[in-house]
């Protein structure tokens, strides 16, 4: 039994889901040393899909199988509660695998990580899980919190919040576009190839290919391309999510101006950067974790671009080693909250207090990169959160500080805009991911005052 399931993407999948419950791993990181094992593509396919969908949806699976046992599932060892909930997932989310197939799966690792008792124990409720019509939720006339929370599996915190943002109706589109996988973008490095030159090149290698919604140079090839392809070996495109890859059009820089760039690793706005100055010019690339910034070092090389510095200091640091500049990039450390399809335990992580203090932080750096921007220079402050602490309060707090500072309203003239970007209650703009097809961002550009 233990020979049939040695490499099975169910067990590798088990293995990072206990990582993440027991030792907080982030899941992204907990995947990356089983995707390395030599499974075909369709099986790593399966053990994404398998730990991302299980992770983000939790709270729906936990509330299920609660429903079905005598204990909550918390006081099962975690090997156990966790072969519950990827077996719980398959059969409530995955129509392609027939239940008695991940009823069998969960039987074998159940036996593999417990006893005959255990096996018995995930054979039983899963299969009372297993009938179409064996989900019962919370009724939502009755608590509308609790029904969004347990249905979507976000914490009710988060429910609560994006309810008074945006009320309950949009709050359930955000909740069930944030469970969707996330679609993979790429960016066209302009310095070495076209777009419509790069989307052939794929085309003759049987891709789709879809063109980015709003930046010209993204593009969505179909399936996800190999790494060790040779565009992307050769430095024809980079990895880049649209609403990321939007930050660079925003600051807008021009050949031969100096820029600074803010918490630059792993360096995809590094590069674009220097994308779309051409490379002629200087780009100082900040960041505190050393081991990072040498990815910003290995993209720079790969995509053949030499405009970009990189220093380790704190970005407090950086007006002694460069001066005022005319560009300055903070896209700063936040919550994460508008990338939960990619980071779905960060849904889990966070509580009021923690987006408060993360808000403060952003402040601060936020002050400390203004003192970097020259008269007439430009400073966009960006996070992939949803939050107003962490977005309009902050540049709001900001601008009422600094009147040598204003918000640049005009929107970047190469973005492809269908329609004007949601503004909330201060400045900036908000993208969201059930309203724009992309991650959740925000992004605000302020200008300093010329003499």
């Amino acid at each position: 039994m233990a020979a049939e399931i040695s490499a099975s993407p169910r067990l590798f999948a088990l293995k990072a889901l206990i990582a993440v419950d027991e030792s907080g791993a982030y899941t992204n990181l907990s995947l990356e040393r089983f995707l390395s094992h030599s499974l075909s593509s369709a099986d790593k396919a399966l053990l994404v899909q398998l730990v991302y969908g299980t992770v983000s949806m939790q709270l729906a699976i936990d509330f299920q199988l609660n429903s079905l046992m005598r204990k909550p599932i918390d006081t099962l060892p975690a090997a156990i509660r966790n072969i519950l909930r990827l077996g719980a997932y398959q059969i409530m989310y995955l129509a392609k695998i027939p239940p008695h197939a991940a009823v069998n799966e969960a039987v074998k690792l159940a036996h593999r990580f417990g006893h005959i008792g255990t096996a018995r124990l995930v054979n039983a409720v899963l299969r009372r899980l297993a009938p179409a019509d064996a989900l019962i939720w919370p009724e939502k006339s009755e608590d509308c919190t609790h029904y969004l929370s347990v249905r979507y599996s976000h914490p009710p915190f988060l429910v609560a919040r994006w309810v008074r943002q945006l009320g309950a109706e949009e709050t359930e589109g955000l909740m069930r576009a944030n469970n969707l996988p996330p679609r993979f973008s790429i960016r066209v490095n302009a310095t070495r190839i076209g777009v419509h030159e790069l989307s052939e090149r794929l085309l003759e290698r049987d891709f789709t290919v879809e063109a980015g919604q709003y930046v010209p140079e993204i593009l969505y090839p179909s399936p996800t391309p190999s790494f060790a392809d040779e565009l992307f070996t050769g430095g024809y495109y980079s990895v880049q999510g649209e609403a990321s890859a939007m930050c660079g059009h925003f600051l807008a820089p021009a050949p031969r101006e100096r820029v600074v760039d803010l918490c630059a690793a792993p360096g995809g706005k590094t590069t674009h950067l220097a994308e779309l100055m051409g490379d002629e010019g200087e780009i100082f690339a900040f960041d505190r974790n050393a081991k990072r910034l040498q990815l910003v070092v290995e993209n720079a090389t790969r995509l053949g671009l030499r405009s970009i510095r990189t220093i380790h200091r704190e970005a407090h640091e950086a007006l002694a080693v460069t001066g005022e500049v005319e560009k300055v990039l903070l896209d700063a450390p936040c919550s994460g909250l508008g990338v939960l399809r990619h980071k779905p335990d960060l849904r889990y992580r966070h509580s009021d207090d923690t987006i408060r203090q993360l808000a403060a932080n952003q402040s601060e750096m936020l002050r400390s990169a203004a003192q970097l921007v020259a008269r007439g220079g430009t400073l966009v402050y960006s996070v992939c959160t949803t939050e107003p602490e962490e977005t309009t309060e902050v540049v709001g707090k900001f601008l009422a500080l600094h009147g040598d500072f204003a918000e640049v309203k005009t929107l970047p003239r190469r973005l492809k805009l269908k329609r004007e970007p949601r503004r909330g209650d201060g400045p900036g703009y908000h993208f969201w991911p059930h309203r724009d097809g992309m991650d959740g961002f925000y992004i605000a550009a302020l200008r300093r005052a010329g003499i």
